[in-house]
């Protein structure tokens, strides 16, 4: 029997590896389940305990003999530890700013959700405030630009009024150059065609700031529309006030970081896609509004600079004009003067010569010769019988008449065309005279004409 005993070989094992494996897991299965169990108790002991369990590991007294599952039990303890430090981090899945701290809900947990929910209608409320003052300020902004484009608006106004007063000066300057009294002075010269020139390029200016005038009242209705959507938007949210508290704060101890105008537009959160729509419109309409208002200074400035330029290039043709009447005028003066001196002259000389052309022709009746002058005297009788060449007396008696009464003839004729060139000198420079006067009038006229204001650089 020894002998047997000793010759026999060692017992092997019997059992197949499957058996062994599932009896194995068996164990470390109720081992995990004990650990659970342990780990979920809320007694200070049994968490140290869990603290301590967590490199329990379970050792079969036949190690040897499961020596291949070693590394398959360290792996299965390493994820359930992971497992088990997610879980006490985050227990209940939902709580993650630190309030809850344990496997299970603790008896403060209607507080604690209280505390959220303030917390989230506060974020709520100050996203709402601050949507709100944006959209206030933003219509303050409207408002304003309104009322810089209303200064705009008035000025315009007033420069048009200026314009049309302008017209009316021009027409009547038109009107009155009509009143000069000669013919000669009626016809078109320089100063027409300016004023005629003038009148064409104010009624163009005229219909740029008219149109300039209804697009500004066009965009002081779409700014006043702007401002109402800004501040219906503003007045909707503003019932976020139901929610402030009556005393304190709302959520104590919350950090909130909210910006609403920098995310997009949620129909259920404080900035809604109605004040982005509105927070739009008000941008482009207060862009426009601006361009609007430099182009309105740009073109009074240039309206105010041409308008100027018209008025004074017209003035000083006027004064041209009244210069050249008055020299002329002064130069009919002395004209007519030595033209009247001429007459007078002219009258003397015709006066001598019939004085002379009567003592020619000598006296009515023979009674009243002289003995020197009867051709019956003694003296031309006897030069009479002793020469045949009768004396020259009556030749040149007669001669002489003839010559007389022919430079009275002709001075008669130029004394006719003194007298006409003088009353045309008068009539001229009575017409000159009165297109002075008339000239000057429009001139003073034109002097009275308000100048066109100043325009102030628009500031935004």
């Amino acid at each position: 029997m020894m002998i047997m005993s000793q010759s026999a070989p060692p017992p092997a094992v019997i059992g197949s590896k499957g058996w062994r494996d599932a009896t194995v897991r068996s164990i470390l299965r109720a081992q995990d389940l004990v650990r659970k169990n342990r780990i979920g108790q809320l007694d200070p002991s049994t968490r140290t305990v869990r603290h301590s369990l967590g490199t329990f590991s379970y050792r079969c007294p036949q190690s040897s003999a499961y020596g291949g599952h070693q590394s398959f039990e360290k792996e299965h303890d390493e994820s359930e530890l992971e497992k088990k430090d997610h879980f006490r981090r985050n227990p209940t899945g939902m709580f993650t700013s630190g309030l809850i701290s344990g496997p299970f809900p603790p008896p403060a947990l209607r507080d604690q959700s209280a505390v959220v929910s303030t917390g989230m209608a506060g974020d709520y409320m100050r996203g709402v405030r601050e949507v709100e003052c944006h959209l206030r300020k933003q219509a303050t902004r409207v408002t304003q630009e309104g009322t810089s484009l209303e200064h705009h608006r008035e000025r315009l106004e007033k420069l048009l009024r200026g314009l049309r007063k302008a017209l009316q000066v021009n027409r009547q300057s038109s009107d009155d150059r009509m009143f000069r009294p000669a013919i000669s002075e009626t016809i078109r010269d320089g100063a027409d065609s300016l004023l005629q020139c003038e009148r064409r390029e104010l009624n163009v200016l005229k219909q740029e700031l008219e149109s300039t005038l209804r697009k500004s009242l066009t965009q002081q209705q779409a700014l006043a529309e702007s401002s109402r959507q800004l501040l219906d938007c503003a007045f909707e949210r503003s019932r976020v006030t139901e929610l402030l508290p009556q005393h304190g704060s709302l959520s104590a101890g919350v950090v909130t970081h909210t910006s609403p105008l920098s995310l997009k537009p949620d129909p259920a959160g404080p900035f809604t896609s109605e004040c982005k729509q509105a927070l739009d419109c008000s941008a482009s309409v207060l862009r426009e509004s601006q361009q609007l208002r430099e182009t309105t200074t740009q073109l009074m400035t240039r309206v105010i600079r041409k308008q100027t330029a018209l008025h004074q290039s017209t003035s000083d043709a006027l004064l041209k004009k009244i210069t050249e009447t008055v020299n002329l005028e002064q130069h009919l003066t002395l004209c007519s003067a030595a033209t009247r001196q001429a007459i007078y002259r002219k009258q003397r000389q015709m006066q001598c010569a019939g004085y002379s052309l009567g003592k020619a022709l000598g006296p009515v009746c023979s009674a009243d010769l002289f003995c020197r002058e009867v051709l019956s005297r003694p003296m031309t009788q006897i030069y009479g019988r002793h020469s045949s060449i009768g004396l020259p007396e009556s030749d040149l008696l007669t001669q002489g008449s003839f010559m007389l009464q022919r430079h009275l003839k002709s001075s008669r004729k130029e004394l006719a065309e003194l007298q006409t060139a003088h009353r045309l000198l008068e009539d001229d420079r009575y017409g000159k005279r009165a297109a002075v006067s008339v000239d000057s009038a429009i001139a003073r006229l034109r002097r009275r004409l308000p100048r066109p204001p100043s325009v102030r650089p628009s500031t935004s």
